[in-house]
């Protein structure tokens, strides 16, 4: 009897144990791991994401007419360049060594602020027109100045083409009024990042789009360079041009992903767009549990519109100002925030480095709270534009038609040209779906309960009935009681006048 119920009570025992032990489980995968990424059942027309942004930088900084970078930078070795001697030429050298790849800065060791770099910069820049001789957007001749607008960039003034407005990327009250990060001054029209584009929209949208695939749907630029302007010192030999593409809400950061377009080439583009979207009922999870952010979820001091590498570029100019006091001149900047010079190039360069080792967990920083607080997870819509390159020579003169619209203005230069399209005409998008819901975590729970203990909706509900509801309707009619029966005993008794019997209880 007692060998009966011990056994009963371990097999039970172990039944809740392992029970509850799987439960457990599925709780913490419905809690950790609640999506999954996966591809779409259908294809998308590419009219239905942006062309990318196209951000343009030529390795010439400065016209040899403002500054000759290779004679100054001697001249200031020798000794006689100082800037008692001539102010503004060491002005414009100070601010050019910032920009160049030539790195030997270790010998200007008093500058440790130049907040007059960036207006040496822009008034050192090369004019548009001095850049670009054609541009073709879908096919037909466009204005190149209104395309493109002069962006602040780590390469210098660069020229941006499909950038939103400062307005609609930056916090421009945030930053520092003395110059524009971004030129550009059309805003966005009928479109949204999370969203796309409205349904009802036909040609007025901004971002631009194209229609279709190859080179007559695309961009098509023919940039030059005047030889007489290059420096080799400056670019460590290199001359052309560098490109990169990018999202139209991205801040362009031309020092992590951009491709070199050398001088007398033709570069051809194919762009295969990578897209990830979020399902509509992932968006009730938290950031945390679907691991991404909508463009107006996260808010960023610096950038009206989230996306990861704002959100990096917004965090690294922060823990920048800590470590160093300064920022680099291409960082966004507060207004009560200087420009770092030549002295302090050391520190930012170093601050990039730690917050990079820091999200690979290799070290610790000394302010840990801005690497906690940077929390970038990726846009919960994201747009990659995956690139592949053909090149080859481009015998440019034999185009009769620049020949003849230019003529001699083209002595002593060198042009290339660069063609951005779509490679095919749609897409696949990447679609974070739900993986593990709350109907799954209730089926997976319900069927171990069943398994092990035997348990169901109906026993449920059972077990509820007669262990509350039961007793309290027992109770409110008053059956609930103590009674004490006895047997019943009769007899008769002849003290009894009438002769009944009487029965007691």
């Amino acid at each position: 009897m007692y060998g009966d119920k011990t056994w009963w009570l371990v097999v039970s025992c172990l039944s809740l144990y392992g029970c509850g032990n799987l439960i457990h489980n599925i709780f913490n995968k419905w809690q950790l791991d609640p999506v999954i990424v996966s591809f779409a059942t259908k294809q998308v027309p590419i009219y239905k994401i942006p062309f990318p942004s196209v951000t343009i930088c030529p390795e010439i900084k400065v016209k040899m007419s403002q500054l000759n970078f290779t004679q100054a930078y001697y001249d200031a070795i020798a000794g006689s360049l100082t800037e008692q001697s001539d102010p503004e030429r060491i002005g414009k050298l100070l601010a050019m060594m910032q920009v160049c790849d030539f790195s030997m800065y270790d010998v200007f060791t008093n500058e440790t602020y130049d907040d007059d770099c960036i207006k040496m910069l822009k008034l050192m820049k090369l004019q548009q027109e001095e850049i670009f001789v054609v541009c073709q957007w879908r096919g037909e001749a466009v204005n190149c100045t209104e395309k493109f607008r002069p962006t602040l960039t780590a390469k210098g003034i660069c020229y941006t083409f499909n950038s939103l407005s400062a307005e609609d990327m930056m916090r421009t009250e945030q930053l520092n009024t003395e110059y524009r990060y971004v030129t550009e001054t059309r805003n966005i029209l009928n479109w949204s990042l999370d969203r796309g584009y409205t349904p009802e929209s036909t040609r007025g949208v901004y971002p631009q789009r194209v229609l279709g695939a190859g080179i007559g749907g695309g961009l098509n630029v023919l940039i030059k360079a005047n030889v007489s302007d290059m420096d080799n010192l400056c670019s460590n030999t290199f001359q052309g041009f560098r490109v990169m593409l990018h999202m139209p809400v991205e801040y362009p950061e031309l020092n992590l992903r951009s491709f070199r377009m050398p001088l007398d080439q033709e570069v051809v583009v194919s762009v295969i767009p990578e897209v990830v979207k979020t399902s509509p009922e992932v968006k009730s999870y938290t950031p945390e549990r679907r691991q991404c952010y909508y463009s107006n979820e996260r808010y960023l001091r610096f950038f009206r519109m989230y996306s990861l590498e704002n959100c990096q570029m917004e965090c690294l100019t922060n823990y920048t100002i800590q470590r160093c006091g300064c920022v680099k001149y291409s960082m966004p900047r507060p207004p009560d925030v200087r420009i770092c010079g030549l002295t302090k190039v050391k520190c930012y360069k170093r601050a990039a480095t730690e917050m990079l080792m820091s999200r690979a967990q290799m070290i610790k920083l000394e302010k840990p709270h801005y690497k906690d607080s940077c929390d970038c997870l990726a846009s919960c819509t994201t747009v990659r534009y995956h690139i592949e390159l053909s090149q080859s020579n481009f015998n440019w003169k034999q185009l009769l038609p620049v020949a003849k619209e230019f003529g001699k203005s083209l002595d002593g230069v060198q042009i290339s040209s660069l063609v951005i399209m779509f490679r095919t005409e749609g897409f696949i998008p990447v679609v974070r779906r739900e993986l593990y819901g709350t109907t799954d975590l209730l089926a997976n729970a319900g069927g171990l309960l069943g398994l092990f203990m035997g348990i169901s909706i109906l026993s449920l509900v059972e077990i509820l009935y007669f262990c509350s509801i039961k007793p309290l309707l027992m109770w409110w009619r008053g059956d609930i009681g103590v009674k004490q029966v006895g047997p019943v005993i009769s007899y008769t008794t002849e003290d009894s006048p009438n002769g009944k019997v009487a029965s007691y209880t």
